[in-house]
């Protein structure tokens, strides 16, 4: 193994020319994850994400295969704990019919290893809803938009509202506790890989949970609220528009703690033949 950060393109050091074709290609999709010790938490939901996104943008299945030979290989140049950042792209682009039925390119990009914020943080939201949601697709400048109109108004971050419910944050998913279980914001969002690891835990443990339309002075009246995604299982949420929520200390622990059960899969160890 060494020891450096590398962006590989179909399993090669990725070259100018073809990383100057990405600066506007706006129609790809992607998916995050946090390596420690080559190990990954949730990869199978990593991987049915990009099978399944590769079909609804491409009409094309992805060769898991492949994903996992090049995988490997990035992960040999890089740190034992690193961010791993895993682009499917079509060499025609954008705002074109060839990218339908087009041969896919596979970009893996290694960097430092990131725990997300600790928290708690204070929330500003705004009315929108993603275009696409249950896609983790690239190109979302209204996300970093809404995230510095909050950080403008004094807050850490936003979260969406759209036809009075509460659907997701900016880059995050949200859940509550209502005093019996976990509760999930129902409506089009993204079913991040730290919620699917979260709710699959939960359920092993028989911890209650229901998936519910829930409006702003509903989501106020929870019993302790956090954001989570591949970064982190719980980032508290202390503020909401103005209005202090009630910090749940046992609630923040139950995250981590169904977090720190999951299984790990060790990438090293994957065939990919």
């Amino acid at each position: 193994m060494k020891n450096k950060f590398t962006t590989f393109i179909n399993g090669n050091v990725a070259k100018e020319e073809v990383l100057e074709q990405l600066a506007f290609a706006g129609h790809a999709h992607f998916t995050a994850m946090q390596m420690r010790d080559y190990a990954v938490k949730g990869f199978e939901f990593h991987m049915t994400r990009l099978l399944q996104a590769s079909q609804k943008l491409f009409s094309i299945e992805l060769n898991e295969g492949d994903v996992i030979e090049q995988l490997q290989a990035a992960i040999r140049e890089a740190p034992k704990d690193s961010s791993i950042l895993i682009t499917v792209f079509s060499s025609d682009g954008e705002f074109t019919q060839k990218s339908k039925d087009a041969e896919l390119n596979i970009m893996i990009k290694t960097s430092a290893a990131h725990n997300g914020p600790t928290g708690p943080m204070r929330l500003k939201s705004f009315e929108y809803q993603r275009p696409l949601a249950d896609t983790k697709h690239v190109g979302e400048i209204a996300k970093t938009y809404f995230m510095r109109e909050a950080h403008n108004a004094g807050f850490d971050d936003a979260i969406f509202v759209h036809n009075n419910r509460v659907l997701e944050g900016s880059i995050w998913n949200l859940v509550g506790w209502d005093g019996e279980g976990l509760v999930w914001p129902k409506g089009p969002k993204l079913h991040g890989t730290m919620m699917q690891i979260i709710e699959a835990m939960a359920q092993q443990a028989g911890i209650k949970q229901s998936c519910v339309d829930i409006s702003l002075s509903e989501i106020e009246q929870l019993d302790g609220l956090a954001l989570l995604n591949s970064w982190t299982p719980c980032v508290p949420i202390a503020e909401l528009d103005g209005k202090k929520l009630k910090l749940n200390y046992d609630f923040y622990t139950l995250l981590r703690t169904l977090h720190d059960n999951a299984v790990v899969t060790r990438l090293t160890d994957l065939n990919f033949r």
